[in-house]
C-alpha cells in the first residue's frame, strides 16, 4: 500500500496522519508523514515519477529550516502554556534572523549549527551581563527539530549533539553547589533578617510558608482562603499565578502547574498559628499573600526582597527555589520517606522528588557505623557471615 494512515494521540485527543510508502523490487527506499492525505498521494506520486527518471517537481519548493520554525510556531506553540510560549517565540527571532533559516532540512547537518552557534557568539546580547550561554537557543532548536521528525520526516536524523552543547558556553560558570539546601540555622537567620528589615510581613510569611510546605512560590502567591483549613490543618493546591514575560504582570489562573501539582499540604502547628492571626487581620475571602491593594504580588518583588536577605548574610543563593529544595531535604531527613516528599512536593516521579531532596538526607549513623564494623581497623569484630573477599 502507498499511503498508510497512521493513529496517533495528542493532548487526550485521537489523531490521524498519512504515511506515504515507495518501494522499489519489494524493498522500502523511502518515505515521509502529511497531516492530510491529498499532500501524502501527490509527494507519493512525484518520488514514484522522479524514481523513475522523471523530474522532482517537489524539490522546487525545498523545505527550509524557516518553513520548519513557522511550522512548529504554528501547530505546536498555540497548546503550550502562556509562559512557555511567551518564551518560545520570544526565541525565535534567533532562528529567523540567522543565516540557519535558509538551510534546507534535508541538508542540515552539524557544520551548520556550529556556524549557528559561532554567529549567536556574534549577537548583541553576548554583552549581557547575565547571560552566559546560548543554551536555551540550542535547546529550542532541538525541540523544533525532534519536532519535525515526529510530525513532517520520519526519516530526518537531528544532528544537534554534545559537542554543540558545550559550545554554546562562552563565559566560564561557577558549578553550582553540591548542597543546595539551606541549613536550618542559616534559614532561621534569613527568616530573621526579613521580619527584622521588612515592615510588611507578607515577605516573611510568604518565605515561612514555602519553607514549611515546600510549595511553588505561583502556588503561594495564589493561595485564598477558600483553600485553606485551620482546623484539620491543611491547604489545597488547586491554583497558580502566572508573570507575564513581558510585562512582569500577575495572571490568577484556576490550574495548577501540573496534573500532580494538584495536592494537599498538610500545615505544621507553627504555620497554622501564623495563618491563624493572618485569617483575624484579614476580614476579605481573598488572597492570603498580597499587596496592600489587594491585588497579587510580584514576583520580582519578591525575589529582590529574598536575595537581598542572603546578601545581607552571605548566603550562596539567589532563587526563591532554594526553600523547596531546602523542605525536600529536611523533610527527607526527617522522615526517610522518599513516597510521602514525592506527594508533598507534587512531583510525578520519585526520581525528580531524588534531585531536590539531596541523597545526604538518606545518610544515618547506622551506616557508617556498620561500615566500620567491616574493616575493623581498631580490631573490633566485624560483622557476622560477612566475608569481604566473597563479594
Amino acid at each position: 500500500m502507498a499511503v498508510v494512515k497512521r493513529f496517533y494521540k495528542k493532548n487526550g485527543a485521537k489523531k490521524i496522519r498519512y504515511q506515504a510508502q515507495v518501494y522499489v523490487k519489494g524493498k522500502r527506499v523511502d518515505y515521509r508523514t502529511f497531516d492530510s492525505k491529498r499532500e501524502a498521494v501527490q509527494w507519493h506520486q512525484e518520488k514514484r515519477q522522479f524514481l523513475k527518471g522523471g523530474p522532482l517537481i517537489r524539490e522546487k519548493n525545498s523545505y527550509l529550516l524557516s518553513d520548519c520554525v513557522e511550522g512548529f510556531q504554528n501547530r505546536a506553540v498555540p497548546f503550550l502554556q502562556k509562559p512557555t510560549r511567551q518564551s518560545y517565540l520570544n526565541g525565535l527571532k534567533y532562528l529567523l534572523e540567522s543565516p540557519l533559516r535558509n538551510v534546507e532540512m534535508n541538508h542540515l547537518n552539524s557544520r551548520h549549527i556550529h556556524h549557528w552557534i559561532d554567529w549567536l557568539k556574534k549577537h548583541p546580547t553576548v554583552y549581557t551581563n547575565s547571560r552566559k550561554s546560548f543554551h536555551f537557543e540550542l535547546k529550542l532548536l532541538t525541540t523544533i527539530l525532534n519536532w519535525y521528525k515526529h510530525f513532517v520526516d520520519e526519516s530526518f536524523n537531528n544532528p544537534v549533539t554534545k559537542q554543540h552543547k558545550q559550545s554554546c558556553y562562552y563565559k566560564i560558570i561557577r558549578p553550582r553547589c553540591p548542597d543546595y539546601f539551606m541549613r536550618p540555622m542559616d534559614a532561621k537567620n534569613w527568616l530573621n533578617w526579613i521580619k527584622r528589615n521588612r515592615e510588611n510581613p507578607v515577605y516573611w510569611r510568604i518565605a515561612v510558608f514555602m519553607l514549611l510546605t515546600g510549595a511553588r512560590i505561583c502556588e503561594v502567591c495564589a493561595m485564598k482562603w477558600d483553600a485553606i483549613n485551620l482546623e484539620e490543618g491543611t491547604a489545597r493546591v488547586m491554583r497558580i499565578i502566572r508573570w507575564d514575560f513581558h510585562t512582569r504582570k500577575p495572571e490568577l489562573v484556576e490550574t495548577t502547574k501540573t496534573t500532580n501539582s494538584a495536592r494537599l499540604l498538610v500545615l505544621p502547628d507553627d504555620l497554622v498559628k501564623i495563618l491563624r492571626q493572618m485569617k483575624a487581620e484579614d476580614s476579605e475571602n481573598c488572597l492570603l499573600f498580597k499587596k496592600d491593594t489587594g491585588k497579587p504580588l510580584n514576583y520580582v518583588t519578591v525575589q529582590r526582597v529574598f536575595n537581598k536577605g542572603f546578601e545581607a548574610l552571605s548566603l550562596p543563593w539567589r532563587s526563591t527555589h532554594i526553600l523547596r529544595h531546602s523542605y525536600a531535604t529536611m523533610a527527607l531527613l526527617a522522615t526517610k520517606d522518599l513516597v510521602s516528599v514525592q506527594a508533598s512536593l507534587g512531583h510525578k516521579s520519585s526520581r525528580m522528588t531524588e534531585r531536590y531532596a539531596k541523597a545526604v538526607a538518606l545518610l544515618t549513623k547506622d551506616t557508617a557505623q556498620k561500615t566500620s564494623q567491616v574493616f575493623g581497623v581498631l580490631g573490633k569484630k566485624s560483622v557476622p557471615n560477612y566475608n569481604v573477599l566473597n563479594l
